[in-house]
């Protein structure tokens, strides 16, 4: 007989600079189809794809630690506290609470550096790009945007529990 056991496969010393690859890959994609559906005018699109960028470092984060589908509750508080307004504050709190392997303040102070880091980098392209057509506004977003996500994951890994 031959005995069948089942084991998890994650990694537990993953290097946050993959983690911040993965996570800001998937937060470019996620906002780039914002910006792609923001342009063609589809409340209903561009909402859920705004979204998902709530989502793109958690699902980078489980990726790159070999756990995806582990701790599902945490894509769902990636989902719903990626609410425009309220993100700053909602988006650590569902994430941590729902999380076996994050810890809320950790989040908060994760969420505020990538948010600056994120702000610069689109401050900056403000500054090389501005010109009278806006067209630059899009992928100025897109690459803020994957800032946030990718900065966001690799802390994420840096400092779990």
């Amino acid at each position: 007989m031959i005995p069948l056991t089942t084991m998890t496969m994650t990694r537990p010393a993953t290097n946050p600079w993959l983690v911040s690859v993965y996570a800001g890959i998937f937060t470019a994609i996620a906002a780039a189809a914002f910006a792609l559906s923001f342009q063609a005018a589809v409340p209903a699109l561009y909402i859920i794809t705004f979204l998902l960028i709530g989502v793109a470092p958690v699902l980078g984060y489980q990726i790159a630690t070999g756990a995806l589908g582990d701790d599902w509750k945490a894509l769902i508080g990636g989902l719903i506290g990626a609410i425009p307004v309220v993100e700053i504050v909602l988006w650590p709190i569902l994430v941590g609470a729902l999380s076996r392997t994050q810890a809320i303040g950790k989040l908060f102070m994760a969420n505020l550096i990538a948010l600056i880091l994120g702000g610069l980098v689109f401050l900056l392209l403000t500054k090389v790009l501005n010109s009278q057509d806006p067209s630059w506004l899009p992928v100025a977003f897109t690459i803020a945007a994957s800032i946030w996500g990718g900065a966001c994951g690799a802390m994420m890994t840096a400092w779990r529990k």
